[in-house]
């Protein structure tokens, strides 16, 4: 009995996943056309995307002890339906023909801050509605989950964009999130006592938060893997579009190849993980997944100095990309919920979100720079071989770090 209700809960989180994650892509790419067809400036779009993240990457430093202060499950329900409230303004806006620059980015900066106490609590309940052995799957739904968002998201979105005009998508995507927060008000989660609630104060959560993860050296290791994923990441995010103009054909839609093949990887590795047990052998998979997708980086790179310019025959680069970074994702998220006391979880995935968070946008920014001064194919192998050895590394870290504890 136990079993099939961790099972519906599980069943219950991944739909609000899904719902609530197509809405954010039609969002997105409506908020997108919006602001550049209204105002006609990269700079503003520019302007909007910072404030899309920046708030949720500052906020995440210290998130993590409101989280781990208040109940979880109603701090989830409570944060979907404030953006529910926040995207219903938008389309109230735009409706009355009042929308503007400034309510967008008001919008944003909510948004993120938003983000940036959901996605944490997200994995912090996880733990509480599966069984240990079965996180590692549970981890690869969740991917799995994502990747159908990240495919038919925007596809599904330019198609309403273009036929149902931008004040349905601001009002499905809020539709969306409040759907999510009624699903989530149905989750059965085991919650912490008044006595561990009360034990702190919200300041002491946070700073017992850092040092509890100065002091695990495993987590500090994990903490590495996700910077270097997300600086990677981010570096390949700069380099798609110079990529895709080089190659034969228009260059808008040899990205849109090739953001497919990525998000068809992303599909299909997680509904693979979803089915197979991992369990006991995330480290080796995830530091495994590093080597692997430095390779990928670097066979990238000599496929584009060899001058190969039709985008299929990099089908198989790009979807196995993103296959080693889900195998990587769902492999951290597993280690850190088994071994993370549930009372410090929230703090820890807050810190480590907004590690992540800020190394993308920082590789985005290098990167864009480096593009000027070397070929992106030079680039692209520079980043594997770093990408390699980096994973040798933590990989022999790691084993070190086995050999004390036993």
């Amino acid at each position: 009995m136990k079993k099939i209700n961790i099972n519906n809960n599980l069943f219950l989180l991944l739909c609000g996943q899904l719902i609530s994650q197509i809405g954010d892509k039609f969002y997105s790419l409506a908020l997108a056309y919006w602001v550049l067809q209204t105002t006609h400036s990269p700079s503003l779009m520019g302007i909007v995307l910072f404030f899309s993240m920046a708030p949720a990457i500052m906020t995440g430093f210290f998130s993590g002890g409101i989280i781990d202060f208040f109940n979880r499950k109603t701090l989830m329900v409570n944060t979907d339906i404030i953006r529910g409230l926040v995207v219903s303004a938008v389309a109230v806006s735009y409706y009355a023909g009042a929308l503007n620059i400034l309510i967008i980015i008001a919008a944003q900066v909510i948004l993120s801050i938003c983000s940036a106490f959901f996605d944490p609590t997200v994995q912090a309940i996880i733990p509480q509605i599966v069984e240990k052995d079965e996180l590692s799957k549970a981890n690869a739904k969740s991917q799995f989950i994502g990747g159908i968002a990240l495919v038919a998201g925007p596809l599904l979105g330019g198609i309403c964009a273009v036929w149902l005009g931008y004040g349905f998508i601001f009002s499905f995507n809020a539709l969306s999130f409040f759907i999510a927060a009624l699903l989530a008000t149905l989750l059965v989660i085991k919650p912490l006592t008044r006595a561990e609630h009360l034990k702190k104060r919200i300041r002491e959560n946070i700073f017992d938060g850092y040092k509890y993860i100065f002091k695990n050296r495993s987590i500090i290791l994990i903490v590495s893997v996700i910077a270097i994923l997300h600086f990677f990441v981010g570096s390949v995010q700069v380099i798609m579009p110079v990529f895709a103009v080089t190659l034969k054909g228009n260059g808008a839609q040899n990205l849109g190849y090739i953001e497919s093949f990525y998000g068809t990887g992303v599909i299909l590795t997680g509904f693979l993980l979803s089915l197979t047990s991992i369990n006991n052998k995330e480290k080796e998979f995830m530091y495994g997944g590093i080597c692997f997708i430095g390779l990928v980086y670097a066979l990238f790179g000599i496929l584009s100095n060899l001058g190969i310019r039709d985008v299929f025959p990099y089908f198989l680069i790009f979807f196995s990309m993103s296959s080693a970074v889900v195998v990587i994702s769902t492999c951290y998220r597993a280690i850190l919920q088994k071994n993370v006391e549930y009372a410090m979880a929230g703090r820890v995935f807050g810190i480590i979100g907004s590690v992540g968070n800020f190394t993308y946008p920082v590789a985005m920014l290098i990167f864009g720079v480096l593009l000027d001064w070397f070929k992106y194919g030079q680039l692209l192998m520079f980043c594997g071989i770093i990408t390699i050895t980096l994973g040798l590394v933590l990989f022999m870290l790691n084993r070190q770090s086995t050999g004390v504890s036993v």
